[in-house]
């Protein structure tokens, strides 16, 4: 992903993103990679490192949501993904799994 792309589905700024890219390169979870048809653009590649990272973090998000939701029955937790699915529906860009799936 372009740093642009990456600014437009974040809530940080494209001086925030190139900040945040800056630390994540010095501790080695992405490496910057030149666009060959666009010498001012630069691509994010997430690294072996840091894919680890983010499968630990997936792990550890994936805990703390069972443990939130972990007194809902059934039947709340189908209402509330239905609640959930109306704010997808108007929510720009790729939805979130399903508070079910969690």
């Amino acid at each position: 992903m372009t740093m642009g792309d990456l600014a437009a589905q974040t809530a940080l700024t494209s001086g925030g993103i190139t900040k945040l890219i800056d630390r994540m390169d010095e501790v080695g979870y992405v490496t910057r990679v030149p666009c060959p048809q666009d010498r001012r653009v630069a691509f994010a590649r997430v690294t072996d490192a840091g894919r680890a990272k983010l499968d630990e973090a997936v792990l550890h998000q994936q805990a703390n949501v069972r443990l939130l939701f972990r007194d809902f029955s059934g039947s709340e937790l189908a209402l509330l993904d239905t609640f959930l699915d109306r704010l997808r529906e108007d929510a720009p860009g790729d939805a979130p799994h399903s508070v079910t799936q969690a």
